[in-house]
């Protein structure tokens, strides 16, 4: 039975089987296992399967490594559960035999298993295809991510590119907390073109934080004015909200967060997987920067 699928891309559908022991991956045919994809480093990950399970190393590779949205430290090791999707650069493998069943409904809803086949991957899909403009968007979060900047300036670059994408909303926010904490230390926000005001809403950053849980709302007008909810964003004349955790496994460092004062429906429900991928990604990369930094 296979133990490795890939399940989107130009090499979707393939399947390997596992040797027992260390199996490398990467784009270099000299690879146990050669993934076709741009975005993959020659020598992306290691899998050693250990008595039927499964332990991921990323070796430093160029595009990272995530598992369940989880950015792996390079060179650490970790279990990998049959049940949750890995992604190399743009590629996402599933480990297992029942990954395809258990992954699959997964990248349908956020639209990454669409296209196929020559059709699809970041540099062969047609830009106006949804599928690629989501890989085109976490593409450049990640470069982004990568370059020698400070925190603050890669911070400001990212809210620029949530406006590219979400023509719709007037601000967008990076908020950080103190760990351990919900005190905010340090937020970074833009307005849109001439749209005026910065910020965010602070109760909404604050349920966000609380719950942990991403918050969408398209259409305030729909709420109950007499709930909380309601209550806060007819007040603070907000009509539509999207308000995401950054997470790091169980680490939380903060949210991301964009409004818009009087255009509903800017969001799509699976714009909440697509911006929880890149809250991880994030969130990884503040942590990181707050290490070096200490």
């Amino acid at each position: 039975m296979a133990d490795l699928h890939i399940l989107n891309g130009q090499d979707a559908g393939l399947c390997f089987e596992l040797k027992e022991g260390a199996n490398y991956i990467g784009r270099s045919p000299q690879n146990d296992i050669q993934i076709k994809d741009q975005t993959v480093s020659r020598r992306h990950l290691r899998i050693l399967k250990k008595s039927g399970m499964y332990f991921l190393t990323d070796l430093e590779s160029r595009n990272g490594t995530f598992v369940d949205g989880k950015c792996l430290i390079p060179g650490m090791e970790v279990e990998a559960r049959k049940d949750v999707p890995v992604a190399l650069g743009m590629t996402i493998i599933g480990i297992g035999g029942e990954a395809c069943l258990q992954i699959r409904p997964f990248l349908d809803s956020v639209g990454l298993t669409k296209a196929t086949g020559n059709n699809s991957g970041i540099f062969c899909v047609h830009k106006e295809k949804t599928n690629q403009k989501k890989l085109e968007l976490v593409y450049k979060v990640n470069e982004l991510l990568r370059r020698s900047l400070s925190k603050k300036e890669t911070l400001e670059l990212l809210l620029d590119i949530f406006f590219e994408v979400l023509v719709k909303v007037d601000r967008a926010a990076v908020v950080l907390i103190e760990r351990g904490t919900h005190r905010i230390v340090q937020s970074v926000s833009k307005p849109k073109g001439d749209s005026d005001g910065t910020g965010f809403s602070e109760k909404i950053v604050a349920r966000v934080l609380d719950e942990r849980k991403p918050l969408i709302i398209n259409d305030a007008r729909k709420e109950e004015r007499e709930s909380e909810l309601g209550a806060t964003l007819d007040m603070e004349k907000i009509t539509s909200v999207m308000c995401i955790p950054m997470m790091s496994f169980s680490d939380l460092v903060g949210v991301i967060y964009v409004d818009s004062k009087d255009k509903p429906y800017p969001f799509a429900q699976e714009d909440i997987f697509l911006f929880e991928d890149i809250a991880h990604r994030t969130a990884a990369f503040v942590l990181f920067e707050d290490l070096t930094e200490g």
